[in-house]
């Protein structure tokens, strides 16, 4: 079967992902917390509780995890939709949890500096590929001086069409370099079964 291509600007506009919320078009929902996430949670070697933002969070499942384990979690997505459900899943966890509904290439003009970890998944393969450095550079900003940002790439096999985009592993880093040091990558993780050998984690620290 061929991708079906999409008209990327509409993936600039928030009624867009609400309209796929309300009509359960949600493919890509998991329906649990990401077991490779729930595992760097348990490891502090990689982030120990902080200041964490999850972007493009979606139903919520991972700010949920974080929440139990006390971290301070902030979650961002462009769909009011969404977060709707989040809250309503979350249950009264969700009162541990900040949750934005905004759109994420403006989340630098309010949190510069302001946190200590980012959880990027399936964001930067969502978005319209021409913003990507874009996003990049938001992330940076949002970022301390030192902080941890967590990416768990998908999808990294090459396919076409999209959202998802295929993620070239070299050109992700690329955009990074100048500002972060690669200090973890492996595809030995734990994905769900559909996203075996598609999916890569790496860790970066912000110079």
């Amino acid at each position: 079967m061929l991708p079906i291509e999409i008209d990327n600007n509409k993936l600039n506009d928030s009624k867009y992902w609400d309209k796929k919320y309300t009509s359960n078009n949600t493919n890509w929902d998991m329906k649990s917390s990401t077991p490779v996430f729930k595992e760097l949670l348990s490891k502090s070697e990689f982030i120990s509780p902080c200041r964490l933002l999850i972007t493009g969070s979606g139903k919520g499942y991972d700010a949920i995890e974080a929440a139990k384990l006390n971290y301070d979690v902030t979650t961002v997505d462009f769909s009011s939709e969404a977060n709707k459900i989040a809250k309503e899943i979350a249950g009264d966890l969700s009162n541990k949890i900040n949750y934005l509904q905004t759109d994420i290439f403006d989340l630098n003009k309010t949190h510069k500096n302001y946190f200590d970890a980012i959880y990027e998944y399936t964001t930067f393969c969502a978005i319209d590929p021409k913003r990507r450095k874009e996003y990049v550079n938001v992330l940076s900003d949002v970022l301390k001086s030192g902080g941890k940002l967590v990416a768990l790439l998908f999808p990294v096999d090459g396919r076409g069409g999209g959202p998802p985009f295929n993620i070239d592993i070299i050109e992700f880093y690329k955009l990074l370099s100048k500002k972060y040091i690669l200090e973890f990558s492996t595809f030995k993780i734990n994905s769900i079964k559909p996203r075996a050998g598609k999916e890569v984690l790496q860790i970066y620290k912000k110079r």
